[in-house]
């Protein structure tokens, strides 16, 4: 057996994948007490978890024991990460941006309504009741907590809901696997870097130099210490702490107060990515942040200062998503062509070592593209709504799967501007019947923040097993496994701890009852009973996003001296770039004289010392959070590395 077939052996093997299906219950576990009931941190909101990050390290360095005392039984580095891409796309699913926001509306619309907000009028009527919850008993325990999953009925009354909401996922998910496998081969030809691939590679070096070098465990050192410090702090009041997290700068006086709150946050493991990030792109990044700022003062000083008018940054914002996942389909259009005409047999088939055989992909893409319409139909959505819906969804979905891979910013967001909002504002909401507006609540799961979709982590995870010749075919099967396990598991631990602890009881901490309950529900509420016109402006504002985008595009191509890129238009004005910008322009400053004045040598020397800022505080934080869960703290999450 040749080297290249011995390492794609040992990458996704049954060992492997059993004990990466044996943590999925214990992550599970951990993710809702730590993001969903105490809100102590918040792993799954950047775009590197860094629970499953500390979980590889842990794992390395128990191999590298294990390796010494029984080199047979040791994983190889292909099989630890399979270990670490399995958690990765489980947490994703049952995490803070998925299935967290889905359980809890899911629960809520019945549970909270109220002759007040009339939501058994407005809404129930035009709800299918297998896929919301309506056991009045089992909602109430729910609420109220102390009881458990298992007793007689609780488990019944969710179940048909479950079903119907497990089945979309997995299709949600499965037909994105599908786009990765059609873009996976294109991107690599694109020469995307996938910046942050190289924390979990790291993470997981079998040699070990890097975790031996002293630049890195100077790194590693100052970011756990800081942690560590804090979380003192956080227990015993007189021990100083370092405010790490998220800081809103605000100002009184004209005109800069027309720019808004100004955060600004220190966490090493941002400073550490953004180093890793490509130096134009990381310009491009805060300097549209800072045209952003200004745009809005400038407004401002004209007379123009309603937050969401005149001259709609936030709607810029989304036509940028829109016109950067047009782009991403455009710039794959002759890949795309040749996988659909080797599919279709009018061509050679040349898909060996792809995820997936072309026309299975394609195939898979269609008809999970179909049962998606269909089941947004059969919710009371017209077809051209359903189909414009999934449409601006892919968009954004395909943008923020590009943004990761080829800028590979800490974390993304477009804060409830994705395709639900595009499509009220562009039409107006009488222009859709309440059915549609509904189905479009009941979605909010895929429209709150448009930061955390499937296709990222499943492409970052084909990334991970190609830097090490892993088999990617097989890998298919390693992430069907972790999908379904992520779903199954998520919605059990969320069950489970809720009937325990109560949605509404005093050890309930976090914000899923406000921003995931009840918010979506008001909002659609208060459209049904106040109508909101077409907004020209909003929608002007969406085409010049995507315009500006796709002028950049052009000069980006056409004129290599041009220094600004597309990315950083469509993450401008980002929430989650406005809380980067600090350590992205600080260390854009570090890495360009480091470039300058030492060259390549000089940075490659500094790489470890970025890297121990990252894998130094997630495992600190990780950490953190054990100490949290044993000790029952509940720390409040600016004091971990939540906030992001």
């Amino acid at each position: 057996m040749a080297a290249s077939d011995r390492t794609q052996a040992l990458a996704v093997t049954p060992r492997a994948v059993l004990l990466g299906l044996l943590l999925l219950p214990l992550n599970a576990v951990w993710l809702i007490q730590i993001e969903y009931v105490r809100y102590s941190d918040t792993p799954t909101i950047p775009q590197l978890f860094f629970h499953c990050v500390a979980a590889l390290l842990l794992l390395s360095l128990a191999n590298r024991a294990l390796g010494r005392w029984r080199p047979a039984w040791a994983l190889a580095r292909g099989e630890l990460l399979v270990v670490y891409a399995m958690l990765v796309i489980a947490s994703n699913i049952a995490g803070h941006d998925q299935l967290q926001i889905l359980y809890t509306a899911i629960a809520y619309i019945h549970a909270r309504a109220t002759p007040e907000n009339n939501w058994a009028n407005l809404i129930h009527p035009h709800l299918k009741n297998r896929v919301v919850v309506t056991d009045p008993e089992a909602l109430s325990n729910l609420l109220r907590g102390h009881t458990s999953l298992y007793q007689h009925g609780h488990l019944a009354a969710w179940l048909p809901a479950l079903t119907v909401w497990a089945v979309v996922a997995l299709v949600v998910a499965g037909t994105m696997y599908c786009l990765a496998s059609l873009l996976r081969r294109q991107w690599d030809h694109e020469r995307l870097s996938y910046p942050l691939a190289e924390v979990p590679l790291a993470a997981s070096d079998p040699g070990g130099e890097l975790l031996r070098s002293p630049t890195f465990f100077a790194g590693a050192v100052l970011a756990a210490g800081m942690q560590f410090l804090n979380l003192a702090h956080q227990i015993w009041p007189g021990v100083p702490g370092i405010n790490l997290g998220v800081t809103n700068l605000t100002f009184s006086e004209a005109p800069w107060r027309f720019m808004g709150t100004l955060p600004i946050c220190f966490y090493p493991f941002a400073f550490g990515l953004s180093f890793l990030l490509p130096t134009d792109l990381v310009f491009s990044c805060w300097f549209f942040f800072a045209l952003t700022r200004c745009e809005r003062m400038l407004a401002g000083v004209a007379g123009f200062t309603d937050w969401d008018g005149f001259p709609y940054v936030n709607q810029q914002s989304a036509g940028a998503f829109i016109g950067f996942g047009l782009f991403t389909i455009w710039a794959a259009r002759a890949h795309l062509g040749e996988t659909l005409r080797q599919a279709c047999g009018r061509a050679p088939a040349d898909d060996r070592g792809e995820p997936l055989r072309y026309r299975w992909a394609w195939i898979g893409l269609v008809l999970g593209g179909l049962f998606l319409v269909s089941f947004t139909v059969l919710l009371g959505m017209r077809v051209w709504v359903a189909l414009l819906y999934w449409a601006l969804l892919l968009a954004i979905v395909l943008a923020v799967a590009r943004v990761r891979a080829e800028v590979g910013l800490p974390s993304i967001e477009l804060y409830q501007r994705g395709a639900d909002d595009i499509m009220r504002r562009a039409a107006g909401t009488l222009a859709y019947k309440p059915p549609e507006l509904i189905t479009m609540t009941l979605l909010f799961w895929l429209n709150r923040t448009q930061r955390n979709y499937n296709l990222q982590h499943q492409l970052h995870g084909l990334r991970l097993l190609h830097r090490v010749g892993g088999d990617l075919r097989r890998f298919s099967l390693v992430v069907l496994l972790a999908t379904v396990g992520g779903i199954v598991t998520g919605f059990w631990a969320m069950l489970h701890v809720s009937y325990d602890i109560g949605l509404e009881g005093g050890r309930f901490t976090g914000p899923a009852v406000w921003a995931f309950g009840l918010d979506p529900w008001q909002i659609v509420a208060r459209l049904l009973t106040v109508p909101v016109k077409a907004s020209r402006g909003a929608l002007g504002a969406n085409v010049f996003g995507a315009a500006v985008c796709g002028l950049l595009v052009v000069l980006r191509t056409r004129f290599v001296w041009w220094p600004f890129h597309p990315a950083g238009w469509v993450v401008g004005n980002s929430f989650a770039l406005q809380r980067l910008w600090v350590p992205l322009t600080l260390t854009w400053g570090i890495k360009s004289m480091i470039l300058r004045y030492g060259g390549l040598r000089a940075y490659r020397r500094t790489v470890p010392f970025f890297l121990g800022l990252v894998i130094g505080e997630f495992g600190a934080g990780f950490v953190r959070t054990l100490i949290d869960l044993a000790w029952q703290l509940y720390l409040p999450a600016n004091s971990g590395i939540g906030g992001l």
